[in-house]
């Protein structure tokens, strides 16, 4: 058995081992993908980056800020709260940075043509399938035809009701490319929202195509999240640990002071350069890897879609450093500090230094 496989160019005439070859590369890529995709809803779904906030943070910001903002406000108090609250606004962000990098990689652009250009429309990842059409002899591709316009199974897709149809009218005129077809029939309606899917007409080779791009295009994004996923929890992680320490600071006495403030800075200008060394430890990490495995040079920290969230820690850890600074020679002015005060104010001179 042979048959044609007609795509953009001319037809090519496959043997049964060629066939019986592509499909089994189906199989593999159906497996492969679904592996990747349980990745993905793995991190989705456990997301211990969501789970540790609420769980370890409790009140400890609340009580920090609380504390720097009660009855003696200073400007030193607020720069070192405006400090907290950026961190608070960096975990925020790193959380917000992974679940966009999850939901690019779940939804994908379908594009449709019409007779003024392009409209694209929002599909998931993985598309609607057909069955290729070189599978079937002539006659099986009419019986399947006619199968397909069957009430009973077009019902499946759009349901036999009025309001139900006005839905699937409005979802299709939504879009131009689907819009400008006459959709008057249910079975209209029903190839409509194939499309919307991502369901096409293809042949056996055109398929395995399709697939081929679609396998490469989930590796690359699944490795950002994966490398994204480890770097926000990282991330959260030094967070929450500095909050810790700032509510164990502030609950040890009734009203802070010089001395427990000048701690809080200090604490806070420690964070700075020590998120920045866990936020790209994953990249050093991946070089050390390759080095391992015999490169001479790595081009890994070069990649900004794999860097994109150490970046922009790296705004935040500045922004919260310069306040704890600032907090801290307001508090040099305001008071001459102890041995204890000249200490700690080294430890941010340090901090600012690394």
């Amino acid at each position: 058995m042979t048959g044609d496989v007609s795509g953009d160019s001319e037809p090519v005439s496959l043997s049964e081992d060629e066939r019986v070859a592509l499909r089994a590369y189906l199989q593999r890529a159906e497996v492969r993908l679904s592996t990747v995709h349980r990745t993905a809803t793995a991190l989705l779904s456990g997301a211990g980056v969501l789970v540790l906030l609420p769980a370890l943070g409790r009140d400890a910001i609340v009580e920090v800020v609380g504390a720097l903002l009660g009855a003696a406000v200073t400007p030193a108090r607020v720069l070192l709260a405006a400090a907290v609250l950026v961190v608070l606004a960096a975990i925020l962000v790193v959380i917000w940075l992974l679940l966009v990098e999850l939901t690019r990689f779940y939804f994908f652009a379908n594009h449709l043509q019409s007779a003024r250009g392009a409209t694209f429309t929002p599909r998931f990842t993985l598309t609607s399938l057909r069955l290729p059409r070189d599978e079937l002899t002539e006659g099986g591709r009419g019986a399947l035809a006619l199968e397909r316009a069957e009430p009973q199974a077009v019902g499946l897709l759009v349901p036999g009701n009025d309001r139900a149809r006005r839905g699937i009218d409005r979802q299709i005129a939504a879009y131009e490319g689907l819009e400008g077809s006459s959709r008057t029939t249910d079975l209209d309606r029903a190839d409509a929202l194939l499309v919307l899917a991502g369901a096409r007409d293809r042949d056996l080779l055109n398929e395995v195509v399709k697939v081929e791009y679609g396998m490469a295009r989930h590796v690359l994004r699944i490795q950002v999240i994966v490398l994204r996923y480890v770097k926000a929890l990282l991330v959260v992680l030094m967070s929450l640990l500095l909050m810790f320490a700032l509510a164990a600071v502030t609950g040890r006495v009734p009203e802070l002071g010089a001395p427990a403030e000048r701690v809080l800075a200090a604490l806070i200008a420690l964070w700075a350069p020590a998120v920045l060394v866990l936020a790209s430890a994953p990249i050093r990490w991946l070089g050390s890897l390759l080095r391992n495995e015999g490169a001479a040079s790595t081009g890994i920290r070069y990649d900004r879609e794999l860097t994109r969230l150490e970046r922009i820690v790296a705004t935040f850890s500045a922004t919260v450093l310069a306040l704890a600074v600032a907090g801290t020679v307001l508090l040099h002015l305001a008071s001459a500090p102890s041995t204890a005060g000249w200490l700690l104010s080294a430890v941010v001179g340090g901090a600012l230094v690394l």
